[in-house]
C-alpha cells in the first residue's frame, strides 16, 4: 500500500434525464429522455429489473428527487370518453 487515499470512481453518467415518476404502488414508471433523444419515453422501475437499466435510473431517480427536480406523482386517471 502506498498509503495515497482511494478516491471513489465517479458514479456512470445517466442513459438520460428523468421528467415526470408515477407511483403504482408496486412499481414506479419513470418518464425519461434517453441521451441523444427528444422524445420522452416510459420506464418502469422494478425490483426484478432482468436487464439492468434500473439501477442507473434508480440512482439518478433518487438525485433528482433529492435536488428537488422531479416529485412523485399519483398515476393519470384514465380519460372517461366521452358521454
Amino acid at each position: 500500500m502506498t498509503g495515497e487515499p482511494k478516491i471513489p470512481p465517479e458514479p456512470p453518467p445517466p442513459p438520460g434525464q428523468i421528467t415526470r415518476a408515477f407511483d403504482y404502488g408496486s412499481y414506479i414508471e419513470l418518464i425519461v429522455v434517453y441521451t441523444g433523444t427528444t422524445e420522452p419515453q416510459p420506464f418502469t422501475l422494478s425490483a426484478d429489473d432482468h436487464y439492468g437499466f434500473s439501477d442507473a435510473w434508480r440512482t439518478e431517480y433518487q438525485r433528482a428527487i433529492a435536488a428537488g427536480e422531479i416529485t412523485l406523482e399519483l398515476p393519470p386517471q384514465p380519460k372517461s370518453p366521452p358521454s
